[in-house]
């Protein structure tokens, strides 16, 4: 009810021709507040009638919207409301009326001054809307404003996604200042030892350092605690009184599962307070944050992934000369690793993984850059550090990962690392060549026994490629000579039809000095080892001919059936075959007893050779598979020229089977084109419950891996084959007969 004094007057003046009798008269707005009186020095008795009027109850809409209130021989004060068309309140008009008018009732006082009344009424209304449309232009032009800032944080964030790493993600505190108007915006990764700071332009140094000393336990406590964003304009520490002089917003930065971090955003405690925008805003960023985290880090320990370790370490050099300075890179690896797998599974595997990953965390020095480059090996950049101090630092790695070993059960778990260095800064050695170097270093610290560090100090690097090096295979030449080789069987078993005969594959193990076992599938394709690779296959089918057969007698009451491996040196060779057919020939082993397997990208390079041989194996009883199914599409178009009854699907297809669509679309059409061909399916890497259960649920006939049954020694698979009395498929361990052994598979 905002009017001028004039008009007040003007209206008291109408009022006053209309009811000559009014002694006094009071405007007052839909608040009760007083806005004109007649008489401002006695206003009690209008005063009073405006206190009955707002408290009396909204009348019907066909009576007088007013009261009156009578003093006997005095002055009668009436009071009216005054309402907009939606019969909004719009405020109060109160009259006293002195004798002998005072005697009047509301009816005829309200008709003597309602032209007042209803022009008063028209003016009110129009001022009102007038205010309001004038409140709606201020909030659209507010919302106009706000939309042009959040398109240019939109336009800001998809030019900050054109580049990856720590560089991306330290734009997103600054954008954080610049659309909040902080002071100081932050972003806190506790898990991964990172904390990216940063204050608005004109802020006096060392403020983000003075901000977050106070407060960067309790946004990571309250970001975990709450998983919300939290607004704070009046900020004070847990457990204190005291004040802190700034006002903060801070929102959860997640991973898929968790909160890993969070982003806030500080103002000095005289600036605005946040608000609604401030917080959606907020969120935006800390998505986009999480966003560069995923492509950024390794899931699984936290460290750079390769490309962003590529990109930060490059970033690094080009800030400076590094013709004037020396790094260094380590290449680490984790020994051994899938011996721990095959011993204690590749969850314990995991653990190591993570294991040594917080070792080389917690080891780096301020500005070193830590990556997963692969599955067990990571990479250390060094800035400013010479050769020889960062071979005392793989050093000490090497030294502090063995403290790492343990037990677990009854069997040791033996942790050690082998580290290569190399010198990244000379002129004209390039990132890619410094990073080979090392590589090169640490396999050949592996070659010369595990557990050690090697420095790579040449300028050429010797050719290699992923061959195996000489000293495995001179141990590998040895151990063939001594007969230092181990037959193991792991169990292979239907995934979802009824019970079935026993499968186990065979796997041969090497024996080391220290009695450790070594795998040594790098032979299989080593072009530089066919002699050794053919002469290892002769072994084992020697070996394992053997003792099926001297047991022929006990398969024939126990069926069960045993494959072994050939190699691709092997699969070429005429004269491998010849043998191969001789030594079934000679063995009388019972018919579906024995079968090979061989990989798929092989059957297609020696089709001519291999297929006439397993065709007259195959008549003597002699069944085939083949494995690593998938990975070389292009040989499926031979897989009709071929006498096999099994393919066994990429283990890299069964890793992924729980969360790659891609990998459970291969799957599906493997089992669809097998089911075609009249042909057995196995799932290799079978390492969960339920892995195995999706891969039942996706046609798979059999699996294998450590949750269907670890390698156990041949003599003992042969020996108690009468336990093995049927096949349990709703738990994935073999269930022998009652009272002998708990569970053979596990």
């Amino acid at each position: 009810m905002s009017a001028s004094i004039e008009t007040w007057k003007s209206y008291a003046q109408l009022l006053a021709r209309l009811s000559p009798g009014i002694s006094h008269i009071l405007f007052a707005n839909a608040d009760g507040v007083s806005c004109w009186s007649s008489d401002p020095s006695d206003t009690s008795r209008a005063r009073g009638a405006l206190a009955l009027l707002m408290g009396s109850h909204t009348i019907r809409p066909s009576e007088i919207d007013g009261l009156v209130a009578a003093e006997d021989g005095a002055e009668s004060c009436y009071g009216f409301r005054i309402r907009g068309t939606l019969g909004e309140l719009l405020g109060f008009v109160v009259i006293a009326l002195a004798p002998p008018e005072a005697r009047l009732d509301l009816s005829s006082v309200h008709g003597l001054i309602k032209p007042a009344l209803d022009c008063l009424q028209s003016e009110l209304s129009a001022r009102a809307a007038h205010a309001a449309a004038h409140a709606a232009i201020g909030e659209l032009q507010e919302n106009l404003e706000d939309s042009t800032r959040e398109l240019d944080l939109f336009q800001r964030l998809s030019e900050t996604a054109a580049s990856e790493g720590l560089e991306s993600l330290g734009q997103i505190p600054t954008l954080a200042n610049e659309h909040l108007s902080g002071v100081v915006a932050a972003i806190l990764l506790p898990d991964r030892n990172l904390t990216i700071c940063r204050r608005r332009s004109g802020q006096p140094n060392g403020i983000e350092g003075e901000v977050l000393a106070q407060m960067h336990r309790h946004l990571m406590t309250r970001a975990q605690l709450h998983g919300c964003t939290l607004v704070a304009n009046h900020l004070a520490l847990d457990g204190s009184n005291a004040a802190v002089p700034y006002k903060a917003i801070s929102t959860p930065i997640r991973d898929e599962t968790r909160v890993i971090g969070v982003l806030a955003v500080f103002r000095v405690d005289t600036d605005g307070d946040f608000q609604l925008r401030d917080a959606e805003a907020l969120e935006l960023l800390a998505r986009k944050a999480a966003q560069i985290i995923r492509s950024s880090f390794d899931p699984v320990t936290g460290l750079l992934t390769a490309a962003a370790f590529r990109t930060q370490t490059a970033a690094k050099l080009a800030a400076q000369d590094c013709g004037m300075s020396t790094h260094a890179l380590l290449y680490v690896d984790i020994d051994q690793l899938n011996v721990v797998n095959e011993n204690h599974g590749m969850h314990v595997g995991d653990e190591v993984i993570q294991s040594v990953a917080n070792l080389l965390r917690r080891r780096a020095r301020e500005g070193t850059l830590v990556a997963r480059v692969g599955g067990d090996r990571f990479s250390m950049f060094l800035p400013g550090c010479g050769i020889e101090p960062a071979a005392r630092i793989a050093e000490e790695l090497r030294s502090a990962a063995i403290r790492l070993s343990g037990a677990r059960g009854d069997k040791p778990l033996l942790v050690s690392l082998s580290i290569g260095v190399s010198r990244l800064g000379d002129r004209g050695r390039r990132l890619d060549h410094a990073m080979a170097a090392a590589e090169h270093a640490c396999r050949t610290a592996k070659e010369r026994g595990r557990n050690r560090v090697e420095v790579f100090y040449g300028q050429e690097l010797s050719s290699g490629g992923d061959r195996p090096t000489s000293g495995f295979a001179d141990l590998a030449r040895a151990a063939l000579a001594s007969d230092s080789f181990e037959l193991l069987a792991q169990p292979i078993l239907p995934l979802r039809s009824a019970p079935a005969d026993p499968r186990f594959e065979i796997l041969l193990r090497m024996r080391a000095a220290d009695g450790t076992r070594l795998g040594i599938e790098k032979l299989a394709g080593a072009g530089a080892c066919q002699d050794l690779a053919r002469g290892i296959d002769r072994w084992v089918i020697e070996h394992a001919i053997e003792r099926l057969a001297t047991c022929r007698h006990l398969l024939r009451r126990h069926p069960a059936k045993f494959s072994l491996n050939l190699s691709v040196a092997s699969l070429a060779d005429a004269e491998f075959w010849r043998m191969l057919e001789d030594l079934v020939r000679k063995s009388r082993i019972e018919p579906g007893t024995l079968g090979f397997e061989f990989p798929e990208e092989a059957a297609s390079a020696h089709l001519g050779t291999i297929a006439p041989f397993m065709c007259r194996l195959r008549e003597q009883g002699i069944s085939f598979a083949l494995d690593n199914f998938g990975r070389d599409i292009g040989s499926l178009s031979h897989l009709n020229s071929l006498p096999v009854s099994c393919i066994k699907i990429d283990g890299s297809f069964s890793r992924d089977l729980l969360d790659s669509p891609k990998s459970q679309s291969m799957v599906v059409a493997i089992t669809k084109l097998a089911n075609a061909f009249g042909l057995e399916t196995v799932a290799g890497h079978v390492e969960t419950d339920a892995i195995r259960a999706r891969a039942a649920q996706l046609g798979v006939d059999y699996g294998q891996g450590f949750f269907i049954g670890k390698p156990l020694a041949l003599d003992d698979v042969i020996h108690d084959l009468p336990l093995y009395a049927c096949f349990t498929t709703s738990t994935g361990l073999f269930d022998p007969a009652p009272g002998k052994i708990a569970a053979l598979g596990g």
